[in-house]
């Protein structure tokens, strides 16, 4: 493959490095962390901010890993990502709701009789 050949968002940069682009407009820095934060145990990884509204992260094969491996751990990282930023915005969408819910479930008892008369 030729340096910085393209497939989609994914450049490979060379052997066992890759970098894969990822629109601001729809991740969120928190859940690109946390996703990054579950593979560096796989690879190593670099995040940096790339053009306007997009951000880059690096994907590099650790010592005695297979440097084919990393394509398979992009899409598993792409899965990942995702979630994470749905999880953001359902707690955004819902938290207070939760927060309410749990109040009143460890809410006493007592409380609870003088809230019903």
């Amino acid at each position: 493959m030729n340096d910085h050949e393209k497939k989609g968002f994914v450049s490979k940069i060379d052997d066992g490095k890759f970098l894969l682009k990822l629109s601001k407009r729809f991740y969120e820095k928190s859940a690109v962390m946390n996703a990054a934060y579950k593979f560096t145990h796989k690879c190593f990884i670099l995040i940096e901010p790339l053009e306007e509204g997009y951000v880059g992260i690096w994907f590099q094969a650790k010592d005695g890993q297979e440097p084919e491996m990393i394509p398979d751990l992009l899409n598993d990282f792409c899965n990942e990502v995702l979630d994470q930023q749905v999880r953001l915005d359902l707690e955004k969408r819902y938290g207070s709701l939760r927060d309410t819910i749990v109040k009143h479930a460890f809410q006493p008892l007592a409380d609870l009789s003088k809230n019903h008369r």
